[in-house]
């Protein structure tokens, strides 16, 4: 390891969709002081990337290249998160 980087910790939740995990994974962050990476968002977000720019779901390489550049952020605006996808905010 870089001694120069500090190690972070990491939880993961695993759990099948519509089990809690992202509710739970908020709360824990939260109350931790964590920041909160929530990786089935980045997953959703690139196939919606894809869709957006006709990027085949068994275009590996394309679908690659798309997500090494994906414009995402997730802002909090008037204390509630927002995701934007190349400047668009998402429905939730």
């Amino acid at each position: 390891m870089n001694d120069r980087v500090a190690a972070a910790p990491v939880v993961t939740i695993d759990g099948p969709g519509g089990a809690g995990k992202g509710t739970i994974s908020g709360l824990v962050a939260e109350r931790l002081g964590w920041h909160l990476l929530d990786s089935g968002a980045l997953y959703r977000l690139t196939a919606q990337a894809a869709v957006k720019h006709n990027i085949a779901v068994d275009d590996e390489l394309g679908l690659a290249r798309l997500a090494e550049q994906l414009d995402v952020a997730f802002p909090v605006e008037e204390g509630q998160p927002r995701t934007l996808l190349e400047g668009e905010v998402l429905a939730r």
